[in-house]
């Protein structure tokens, strides 16, 4: 099982999971010509060759901070991991290609100081920790010379834990999900790529820790939303590649957490308002390949908030962002390497009017993350 503690697009979401992808600013989908593609774009895999084997390592560090009229308050900034590894293998005189992998499209690792304002009000989570790991196998269909078409099956494993001064919470489930995929290359200067990503269901099954009182057996529903996304890779010759991504995210699936099983004594199920909003992420990124299979690459991302200032949880920190990326890496034929690092820095936001009022202050995020992704082909 893949740990996944790291918190780096809208909401929850990690949109960041490939080196070279990350170094581009993301914007990988109508180029995904390596194994990532199987969490990019599935229909890329029709571009690899033989049997390829591909690791990856993303880490983040979170300056996160409030800042209200009694202190300044800090989100815990350790380094935070997300690995993945992925397999493709090209079917010997057959249009198809297949693929696997590991990775985790949903996380969050988040803990305030114990001096924060929030710590102290027993209604609002001050810690938090997501896993979600997704086991996907994919199928991909050149269906022309042009056309690449694929989908996918995936098993998801879940877990959850969200701990207040007067609450704790853990519970895990799984679910399947599946997504569809199309790369469309008319010409060599020119390439267009679509991926979706499908919604899942989970009920969460675990129990709950009231302080002072007891355990009781509790469960949880949740809905993580589906994401489309879609690329334009524009290559004026061999030298030079230039995306442009669009990805949406369906977070108004996101309603309400309710926290069901409590006894009765302590009146309705505990409840955390959540009602996010749909957003977008724009990614802009450029490679440019050297001698001796030297590539040098950069990207810019605008990523939108979810989070409504009425119910924003300081334990998902979010805000409009602006984030800057560089990497360099190298191709010596059977393998290859990339190295990244990223700066995301966040839109100052102010809340006044939360639901809980000892959420209410000035948020800023600088965002410190560095990648690093190595393949094998055989």
């Amino acid at each position: 099982m893949i740990a996944a503690s790291g918190l780096q697009s809208a909401a929850t979401r990690i949109a960041y999971i490939d080196a070279f992808a990350t170094a581009r600013g993301n914007a990988f989908t109508a180029t995904a010509d390596n194994p990532s593609a199987i969490f990019y774009n599935g229909a890329g895999l029709t571009q690899i060759e033989g049997t390829q084997i591909h690791g990856n390592l993303f880490t983040v560090s979170l300056n996160y901070s409030s800042k209200s009229n009694s202190a300044k308050d800090y989100l815990d900034d350790k380094w935070q991991a997300v690995p993945s590894l992925f397999v493709s293998h090209h079917i010997a005189n057959s249009p198809l290609t297949v693929g696997f992998g590991v990775y985790s499209p949903f996380g969050l690792g988040a803990k305030w100081s114990s001096g924060a304002d929030i710590v102290l009000d027993p209604r609002v989570p001050y810690e938090a920790d997501l896993v979600y790991s997704k086991y996907h196998v994919v199928v991909a269909w050149k269906a022309t010379n042009e056309l690449s078409l694929s989908s996918g099956l995936s098993y998801d494993y879940t877990d959850i834990q969200v701990k207040s001064n007067a609450l704790e919470y853990e519970g895990n489930d799984n679910t399947l999900g599946f997504s569809i995929a199309a790369l469309w290359q008319p010409s060599p200067q020119h390439s267009f790529g679509l991926n979706y990503q499908a919604k899942t269901e989970v009920s969460y099954d675990g129990t709950s820790t009231i302080v002072n009182i007891g355990k009781y057996k509790s469960k949880s529903d949740l809905t993580y939303p589906e994401s489309i996304i879609f690329g334009y890779s524009y290559r004026p010759n061999q030298k030079w590649n230039i995306e442009l991504n669009v990805d949406w995210t369906n977070w108004d699936r996101v309603d309400d957490l309710v926290i069901e099983g409590l006894p009765s004594v302590l009146g309705a199920a505990p409840s955390y308002e959540l009602k996010w909003n749909s957003s977008f992420i724009w990614e802009l990124g450029a490679t440019h390949y050297l001698k001796d299979g030297w590539i040098i690459s950069a990207g810019y991302t605008f990523i939108e908030n979810s989070v409504p200032e009425k119910t924003l949880l300081p334990i998902v920190p979010d805000s409009d962002r602006h984030a800057f990326s560089i990497g360099f890496g190298r191709d010596h034929g059977q393998m290859y390497w990339q190295v990244t690092c990223q700066y995301i820095y966040g839109i100052d936001r102010k809340i006044g009017n939360n639901v809980y009022e000892s959420v209410n202050g000035d948020y800023e995020l600088d965002s410190y993350g560095a990648a690093f992704s190595v393949g094998y082909q055989f």
